[in-house]
């Protein structure tokens, strides 16, 4: 409240489940767990009715919420303010 008049917008991104570079290392580990393929791992993973899973069924690439951490502080983003902002692909908060 108190920044806001000073055009100073405080917001907050929750990524969810991000593909990055230890992506391959942490699928490797689950696959093993599984006893499957890596990539069959990631699809059990995001399969909508899984625990893990969200609605979109795959993981969030890094671009994507790269792309809410640039609107944030545009000018279009004004009207928000002081809110978290999901970017997960719909999942909810959950450790990967």
């Amino acid at each position: 409240m108190q920044l806001g008049r000073h055009g100073i917008t405080v917001n907050c991104i929750h990524p969810g489940t991000t593909r990055t570079e230890r992506t391959p290392s942490l699928l490797a580990a689950r696959a093993s767990q599984l006893g499957v393929s890596p990539e069959e791992a990631e699809q059990r993973d995001f399969a909508p009715d899984s625990l893990r899973g969200n609605s979109i069924c795959r993981m969030v690439d890094a671009s994507e919420v790269a792309f809410v951490a640039v609107f944030l502080p545009s000018e279009k983003a004004w009207a928000a303010s002081g809110e978290l902002v999901e970017a997960g692909g719909g999942a909810g908060r959950s450790v990967y």
